[in-house]
């Protein structure tokens, strides 16, 4: 993933409810920081090759500290999300939903 924010991952994750982490590694700051040089797509696109490589070593890193099953609440997210009343919800919008929340309906 390439951007500047993550938020609409991490909406669509807990949506989903599925456990969500970021690893964010910068590329440049010249956008923004007065003080830093432009920077060139040579010098940025060598950054990403370097990051790159970083992010799969720090992704196996933690994979392999990581429990095979957490007792964190991720998978159960939308429990308490829906507030309509089960009954009153049309079968066609039961079966569109299905996927994400036919376990609560």
């Amino acid at each position: 993933m390439i951007g500047m924010t993550n938020m609409p991952e991490a909406k669509l994750a807990r949506e989903a409810e599925i456990c969500y982490a970021t690893l964010a590694l910068a590329t440049d700051y010249d956008c923004w920081h007065e003080s830093e040089e432009d920077v060139s797509i040579e010098a940025i696109l060598e950054i990403i090759r370097q990051n790159v490589e970083h992010s799969k070593q720090i992704v196996r890193e933690v994979a392999g500290r990581l429990p095979g099953k957490g007792n964190c609440r991720c998978g159960e997210t939308l429990r308490y999300a829906i507030i309509t009343d089960p009954k009153k919800i049309p079968a066609a919008a039961r079966k569109r939903l299905s996927l994400l929340i036919g376990k609560y309906l």
